[in-house]
């Protein structure tokens, strides 16, 4: 039988509740239509369309940049510019670096946005100000009206927010290196100080703490005035989380009852996507408050990555499938997982580019990449458990239907330097993910070898089954799905 093996990461506040895991795997439905691929409801006739596991991108060094971490990144269209440490940074398609000038650094993320003519960058409580021209980068902080902290583009203005104030500024206009005090304005619909800001549909959207307005061009002295009625009773909770994504804006939320939910606008109404597996992760995430997302679009997937400072992975929501999942670097040495390597995003020169929150690398992130920078990705699925009206079960066979015969060329090879397959271990618990027994091995075949069965017989008693199955050999990973057979124990 099926038995929801294919599924996001879900852990509950309680292990008995759910503890299931996903990590650098993301569920895909099949959308051929064919009904060999689908699975009938049981006594109807509707069809439910079944989901399957690929593997994450892998990352590769497509340019080390002399200082970092790599903070913050832009795409003009033509020209590529990365914030790595205190160093402003121009990429050329083949990774060649070229410093444009120096910038304050504060190890933060920093904002970077552009103009056809200029590139504004916000970083460690300055502002400055590049011309794409003449290839000059100037210092603007003294002529704004506190300490900027984030930056937007909108309708041929540049606008920065600024720390611990509920005021903004606007620069003149195709000129971000003018900044006249008249354009301070001050957010009068709601008393929050101002946490984040973000550009969606020509409207700037300010963040406070327990309130969001959006804003628009309307040709006043203003100039960006308050939509009428549009005023969102939800704020913001991390400064760099708001991302743009299918049509909408995405944020890590709060208001006066709490904090740490996702949402997403659907028009001026937010939007719950979050589950209470990631509200729980993210309530006791230390780091959450500093979360930076980033969005990238892959193989018709629409991905929304949040990396935590100092957590054990990033959680990714799947707009595509509705679903969350995790992706988390393998630290061999400590057998731990810590966040993904990547904290912002471009997509230049035809390549999804990802900077380093840990060093000065810039990374190409591609799913014909099977390793982070050279090293292994441990891929891990933890299945929901297994219940029988919590009757005894003898766990007779466990099928698992995935690629075969992937084996790279030249073949894998083990301790003594013999050739080898791509393995699948698998780990059971038979309390409910409480405790684990041993691990079991399978080979997945050789290169060709398409016809292989992996099989895991005779795996004990238990009353609530939990499957753990894992890999790290740099291959393409697919999981269809797993099918148990059990028999009542007496």
């Amino acid at each position: 039988m099926r038995f929801g093996f294919v599924g996001p990461s879900y852990t509950a506040k309680s292990g008995a509740i759910a503890d299931e895991e996903c990590i650098n795997f993301y569920p895909e439905s099949n959308e051929s239509g064919n009904p060999l691929d689908q699975e009938q409801a049981y006594g109807g006739r509707e069809y439910q369309t079944l989901k399957s596991y690929l593997w994450t991108p892998g990352t590769t060094v497509f340019s080390a940049l002399p200082d970092g971490p790599t903070r913050g990144s832009c795409w003009t269209g033509t020209r590529l510019f990365f914030v790595s440490g205190a160093d402003f940074i121009e990429l050329k398609s083949d990774g060649t670096q070229t410093v444009r000038g120096s910038v304050s650094n504060d190890g933060n993320a920093a904002s970077l946005t552009w103009s056809n003519v200029q590139v504004l960058i916000v970083s460690g409580g300055r502002c400055y100000c590049y011309t794409l021209a003449t290839n000059v980068l100037v210092e603007v902080t003294s002529q704004l009206a506190g300490t900027p902290i984030q930056a937007a583009y909108s309708d041929g203005f540049f606008i920065v927010s600024f720390l611990n104030s509920n005021k903004f500024q606007i620069s003149n206009i195709l000129d971000g290196t003018t900044w006249n005090s008249i354009f301070v304005n001050a957010v009068s619909v709601f008393p929050d100080t101002i946490t984040s800001i973000i550009v969606n549909h020509r409207e700037l959207w300010v963040f406070g703490n327990q309130h969001c307005q959006p804003y628009q061009d309307t040709g006043s002295a203003n100039i960006f005035d308050v939509i009428p009625g549009a005023l969102i009773e939800n704020g913001c909770a991390a400064t760099f989380s708001p991302a743009r994504l299918d049509n909408s804006v995405f944020w890590i939320g709060q208001d006066e009852r709490g904090a740490m939910v996702a949402w997403r606008s659907n028009g001026y109404t937010p939007q719950r996507i979050s589950t209470h597996a990631v509200e729980v992760d993210l309530s006791s995430q230390a780091g959450a408050s500093s979360i930076v997302s980033y969005s990238y679009q892959d193989s018709g997937h629409l991905f929304w990555v949040l990396y935590i400072p100092g957590a054990q992975w990033s959680w990714v929501y799947d707009v595509s499938e509705g679903l969350w999942h995790k992706r988390a670097f393998w630290v061999a040495a400590s057998a731990t997982y810590e966040a993904h390597r990547s904290w912002n995003h471009v997509y230049a020169f035809g390549k999804h580019l990802v900077g380093d929150w840990a060093s000065g690398n810039v990374y190409e992130m591609t799913q014909s990449t099977y390793t982070d920078n050279g090293s292994v990705i441990r891929r891990l699925r933890r299945s929901p458990t297994g219940l029988n009206e919590m009757n005894r079960v003898y766990l007779l066979d466990l099928r698992v239907n995935m690629n075969t015969g992937n084996g790279p060329q030249p073949p894998l090879t083990d301790g003594a330097g013999n050739p080898r397959a791509p393995q699948v271990m698998l780990r059971v618990s038979r309390d409910g993910g409480s405790t684990w027994g041993n691990q079991h091995v399978r080979p997945c075949g050789f290169a060709g070898e398409y016809g292989t069965f992996v099989r895991f017989q005779r795996l004990g008693y238990g009353r609530r089954p939990v499957f753990e199955l894992s890999v790290t050999d740099p291959i393409p990973w697919a999981i269809v799905d797993a099918y148990l057979d059990v028999e009542n124990a007496q």
